[in-house]
C-alpha cells in the first residue's frame, strides 16, 4: 500500500493577512476622511444658508418698514449712528403709531408702539453692526442699511454683510 502526501492548503499565510489588513486600512482612512470632508462641507453650506436667509429676511422687512414710514427719526449723530448708540424710529402717516429698529446687545428688535416684537433674525445669528446712514440729494432723500451677521453656532467665523438703500416715500424729522 502506497501512502500519498498530499499537502493541505487550509488558511492564509502572515504575508497575505499583513497585506489585506494594510488594503483595509487604506480604504477605511479614505472613506473616514470623505465622510469628514462632507460633514464639514455640510455644516458651511448650512452656515451660509442660515446667514443669507435670516439676513435677507431681516433686510427685506426693515425695507419695507422704511419705505412705508411717513417721516423717520434717526436718534443719534444726525447723518451717521451706529445703532448701539442710537435707534431708528419710523412714524405712520398720523404720527401717532411707529415702528423701532433697534441693535439691543446681539439681537436685531422690532417693536411696534412700544412693544416688542422681537429678534428679526433666526436664533442662532447675531448682528455685529448695524448702520443707517441719512443721504440727501436735491431729488429726494434715502437711508443706507449696511448689516454684518455672524453665525456664532459655528466654529469657522462666518460673518455676512447686507447692504441696501432705501428711498423714502415720507420726509425726515
Amino acid at each position: 500500500m502506497k501512502t500519498i502526501n498530499k499537502k493541505i492548503d487550509n488558511g492564509f499565510s502572515v504575508m497575505e493577512i499583513i497585506i489585506y489588513l494594510s488594503i483595509f486600512t487604506v480604504m477605511s482612512i479614505v472613506v473616514i476622511n470623505s465622510f469628514i470632508i462632507i460633514l464639514s462641507s455640510f455644516s458651511s453650506i448650512r452656515t451660509n444658508h442660515d446667514l443669507l436667509d435670516s439676513g435677507s429676511m431681516a433686510m427685506e422687512r426693515i425695507t419695507r418698514e422704511i419705505r412705508n414710514a411717513k417721516s423717520i427719526d434717526l436718534t443719534g449723530s444726525n447723518s451717521v449712528f451706529e445703532s448701539n448708540s442710537g435707534a431708528i424710529r419710523l412714524k405712520d402717516v398720523d404720527g401717532t403709531s411707529y415702528i423701532d429698529i433697534t441693535r439691543s446687545t446681539n439681537f436685531l428688535n422690532l417693536s411696534k408702539n412700544g412693544t416688542l416684537f422681537g429678534n428679526l433674525l433666526a436664533p442662532n445669528i447675531i448682528v455685529t453692526k448695524l448702520y443707517f446712514r441719512h443721504i440727501v440729494t436735491a431729488k429726494g432723500e434715502a437711508i443706507k442699511i449696511e448689516m454684518i451677521l455672524q453665525d456664532k453656532r459655528s466654529k469657522i467665523n462666518k460673518t455676512a454683510n447686507f447692504y441696501d438703500t432705501v428711498t423714502l416715500r415720507g420726509g425726515i424729522n
